[in-house]
């Protein structure tokens, strides 16, 4: 038996568990994690192949979670833009790799624990292919296993779909419904036919043949990847001590699939092949632990916000039959958009294990709520979540329920400071310095449009998003062949969303004759701190776009993700008021409300922003929070094909409004300046300069070299430390 000591254990290699463990090991903490399988990612990897998905995905603009989770997936976009899920892999392996105070063990199952009173003192696993037994002693411990495994044996209740498991009870409860698991393939097209001879065990054509009727399930040759999404079953069933039988049932599935894609003579498919097939399900649900507080629907609904708000969700209320592929009864899928949420800590832990903390899609949900919080991309939020309040109650020596509310607001300072987003928190950190600096800039942009760029018509309707000014007009440039009434809904909304664009805010409509024109629209009183958003019904007309260059400008259709950039400009200069240097100093380092963002103008070749104090400081580290298009996807992988219903498009190149290259300096007592760090071909949206001992300066000087591709260099927030 090998003993590994260690201040925190973190169970499970998926999105939560690798963000706990970077989380709490670049805090000082020293961490382990342990995963049961050979590669990380969970249902993301390698083995498993489901893209990540989040709030954008789900149509909410400027919302792609960032974090931790969004360091890996840009370095993962600009090490692999082909989205080889091979890759995706690699990424997160070597961020594990490469983090101090982590130490890592794969394959390895946990299968027992210890506890002292209502602690856990040590859990114990076995490695597959080393045959070592190792058992992990620590202070905390972190269950991102998906299933709640450590939880459950813990003895903490949990829910099985509706139903709640007290300990010592069975694991699922008869008509606990569920959403299945499902496996998913990748094929390829050879230069030759290929020959498919079906397994004994796949299903009949005539039985996919049936399954094909029920309506919603459409498959192609060319059909990959997460286009399988609904080769689903299990949600009847346990979906752990009966994983084996479910697999196996996937398995028949998905090779009667192939053989009727192949065989039927209904598609073009002689030169197809798979050349991938899973061997492990993609599971959806399975145990969500009993918490201090469920997160309920109703939450997710009205944007409820609370004192421990730590982390967002944002994708859809997506509802999937118990029956999966088998179902009859119910559609495929039902998916109910939403604005994003807060996710509070108390969903993470619950006081009857005080040293036990939960991330991923086993924290604290009622059933509707885990519908959309079960999606990765806000798991691996969580897993941040619970990192960072995991060194906290390491650090202060109290448990989570414990913790006193400048303790609470001091995890939540830490993660905004780590670039996590929590809707509708300003952050008001004490040790940033950059808050009570002066700022400056080379240039400010004007707010106004770049040069023409094309247009989007509006025969199917349409929406128009821009940063709301009280009392100023807007002129939104428009064309029309012959004479129509544009009529348009106005909404407001602190973040938009292209589903859910906030509330109403009165209508309007323009009598056009045939021509270019201008609409003119006044923002309504109580519209300051918000966006706005003109929802226009279907028109013979179509609207002007511009080359892209302001964030906060946008323009589409509800069915589609594709998003361009309006002919849109106010009036007067009005939009100089967006971008001023103060932006990057108020707080917030995303869109909320507005841009919140210091943006150059496009003129200026040599852009620079300055932030000033009155008398020297001793500075140690300086953050830098920019932009990398907050509103398109950054999933972790894709294939060559999907289908349209995903409402999915890609990324064709590094973000055109990030900075590549950049120069950090500090002001000298003569006025010069001195560089003290330069990033060249930088892919991150944080950056972190960490400062010669000893720094005092009353001046620091950003100097945004290049981008890659924008037109104007822009910075969403500065921060600086001792």
């Amino acid at each position: 038996m090998q003993e590994i000591r260690k201040r925190l254990v973190v169970a499970g290699g998926g999105p939560a568990g690798i963000c706990a463990a970077l989380a709490a090991a670049r805090l000082g903490i020293d961490t382990v994690l342990v995963g049961n399988r050979p590669v990380l990612g969970g249902n993301s990897s390698s083995e498993i192949r489901v893209w990540t998905r989040g709030a954008t995905g789900a149509g909410n603009l400027f919302a792609e979670e960032m974090g931790i989770w969004g360091g890996l997936k840009l370095k993962n976009f600009y090490r692999n833009p082909d989205g080889n899920p091979i890759f995706w892999s690699e990424t997160l392996l070597d961020a594990v790799m490469g983090q101090q105070n982590l130490e890592f063990f794969l394959n390895t199952e946990l299968f027992d624990l210890r506890m002292e009173g209502n602690r856990i003192v040590w859990v114990e696993g076995v490695q597959q292919g080393t045959e070592r037994r190792l058992r992990f002693l620590a202070d905390y411990f972190i269950d991102a296993t998906g299933d709640g495994t450590l939880a459950a044996r813990a003895g903490l209740p949990y829910y099985i779909g509706n139903h709640l498991v007290e300990p010592g009870q069975g694991p699922q409860r008869p008509g606990a419904h569920i959403q299945g698991s499902s496996i998913l393939y990748y094929t390829r097209k050879e230069d030759h036919p290929v020959t498919f001879i079906p397994p004994d065990y796949a299903y009949s054509m005539e039985k996919i043949e049936e399954l094909l009727g029920r309506g919603g399930r459409v498959i192609t040759e060319q059909s990959s990847g997460s286009d399988c999404w609904w080769f689903e079953y299990g949600g009847i069933r346990d979906t752990i001590g009966d994983a084996q039988d479910i697999t196996l049932e996937l398995k028949r599935l998905v090779m009667g699939v192939w053989n009727y894609i192949k065989n039927s003579g209904k598609f073009d498919a002689d030169c197809y092949t798979l050349e991938w097939l899973g061997s492990l399900p993609g599971k959806r649900e399975s145990r969500r632990m009993d918490t201090e507080y469920l997160l309920r629907g109703e939450d997710l609904r009205s944007g409820r916000t609370f004192p421990d708000g730590a982390f967002y969700g944002g994708w859809y209320m997506d509802f999937h039959p118990a029956g999966g592929i088998h179902d009859a009864g119910e559609d495929n899928c039902i998916q109910i958009p939403l604005n994003v949420y807060q996710v509070p800590l108390r969903c993470l832990y619950n006081r009857q294990v005080p040293n036990l903390i939960l991330a991923g899609r086993d924290i604290g949900t009622e059933r509707d709520a885990f519908v959309s919080s079960r999606i990765m991309n806000t798991c691996a939020l969580s897993g941040q979540a619970a990192g960072t309040m995991a060194a906290a109650c390491i650090g202060s020596g109290r448990a989570p329920e414990e913790l006193k509310p400048e303790e609470i607001s001091a995890i939540r300072e830490t993660l905004m400071r780590e670039d996590m987003f929590i809707p509708g928190a300003v952050s008001a950190d004490p040790a940033n310095m950059a808050a009570r600096a002066s700022t400056s800039a080379s240039s400010v942009h004007t707010g106004g449009c770049g040069a023409e760029d094309g247009t989007q018509p509006l025969d199917q309707g349409g929406f128009v998003t821009f940063p709301a000014l009280e009392g100023e007009t807007i002129a939104l440039s428009v064309r029309c062949q012959k004479a129509v009434t544009l009529r348009a809904a106005a909404h407001l909304s602190r973040l938009p969303s292209r589903f859910c664009p906030g509330r109403e805010a009165g209508e309007t409509e323009w009598k056009l004759e045939p021509g270019e024109h201008l609409l003119e629209y006044t923002l309504p009183a109580g519209s300051a701190g918000y966006f706005c958003t003109l929802v226009f019904e279907p028109a013979a007309a179509e609207l002007l776009l511009c080359r892209p260059g302001r964030t906060g400008f946008l323009c589409g259709r509800r069915d589609s993700p594709t998003y361009h950039e309006p002919m849109a400009e106010y009036k007067n200069g009005a939009g100089a008021k967006l971008y001023g240097p103060e932006q990057a100093v108020s707080g917030y380092d995303r869109p909320w409300g507005g841009p919140n963002q210091w943006r150059a103008a496009p003129e200026d070749e040599a852009p620079w922003l300055d932030l000033t104090w009155k008398e020297p400081e001793a500075l140690g580290e300086v953050r830098i929070y920019l932009d990398p298009e907050l509103s398109m996807e950054l999933p972790s992988s894709r294939t060559r094909h999907w289908d349209e219903s995903h409402l999915f498009t890609p990324r064709t190149a590094m973000p055109g409004q990030l900075l590549r290259d950049l120069r950090l300096a500090i002001r000298l007592p003569d006025g010069s300046w001195e560089t003290v760090q330069t990033w060249t071909d930088n892919c991150q949206r944080l950056l972190t300069a960490r400062l010669p001992q000893g720094t005092r300066t009353d001046g620091l000087r950003l100097w945004a070299d290049r981008t890659w591709g924008g037109q104007s260099a822009a910075v969403f927030e500065i921060r600086a430390y001792s």
